[in-house]
């Protein structure tokens, strides 16, 4: 807790030590910061108008800039909507306005700290996936590592279509096959079946057949319609 108000933390100390909460208490502003940083704690209730000098605003956008994933709940006299809006917009997981009931005050840190574990059981469970997908994207070297990155961020932007270039042989089918599984995971599993097509094999009329379909008759053996590129499978052709 980062607050001035002495009595204000000395009350919910007390009483979300009794809940089973760690807690830690401080009454400035200063290296504040690196403090959090060095604790690491899961969550932070930050006084919005703290020093003279700097603010909870000011700890708060500190905080996210130096990439710490403390979750923090705002601490507030002030009614005003603005104030609430300017804390959320720089990370805040929610804020409370005094004064406030310490029942109000634990239910909110219980439903901030359950959507954390939450987010983390998603994490750990998406990394799990990506382990077995990854089998497959054999390598360590900076390189291999770049593109598996860049990989994953194709996987999450939900384009249409992405196209890979290289050499024969260095891999386009495999990165386009984790690209498609990476998508598969962070979908819930549910994701289009790969469809691999080699088109040096193919004469460009079938190539044609092949992604656009063709109707009975179109062609020598076009006994039947044929439609083309499926909208629920996910296509690779090299």
């Amino acid at each position: 807790m980062l607050d001035d108000d002495v009595l204000i933390v000395s009350m919910l100390a007390r009483a979300l030590k009794s809940e089973g909460y760690e807690t830690r208490v401080k009454n400035d502003a200063e290296n504040a910061v690196a403090e959090i940083a060095a604790w690491q704690p899961d969550l932070l209730l930050l006084d919005i108008h703290l020093d003279e000098d700097k603010s909870g605003l000011d700890i708060l956008a500190e905080l996210r800039r130096e990439d710490i994933a403390t979750q923090v709940i705002m601490l507030t006299a002030d009614d005003k909507a603005e104030s609430a809006i300017t804390a959320m917009k720089l990370g805040a997981a929610d804020y409370l306005t005094k004064p406030f009931n310490v029942d109000e005050v634990k239910i909110v840190i219980q439903h901030t700290l359950e959507k954390v574990k939450l987010k983390d059981e998603v994490t750990v469970l998406r990394r799990a996936g990506l382990r077995g997908v990854e089998e497959e994207f054999v390598g360590g070297s900076a390189v291999i590592n770049e593109l598996r990155d860049k990989a994953e961020k194709l996987a999450t932007a939900r384009v249409p279509t992405i196209l890979i270039t290289g050499e024969s042989g260095t891999g386009k089918e495999v990165m386009a096959r984790f690209i498609h599984n990476c998508r598969s995971i962070s979908g819930g599993g549910e994701y289009a079946p790969f469809v691999a097509v080699n088109s040096t094999a193919l004469p460009a009329h079938l190539f044609e057949s092949e992604l656009f379909g063709h109707a009975k008759g179109a062609f020598t053996d076009a006994k039947a319609d044929k439609k083309g590129v499926h909208p629920t499978k996910a296509y690779f052709v090299s």
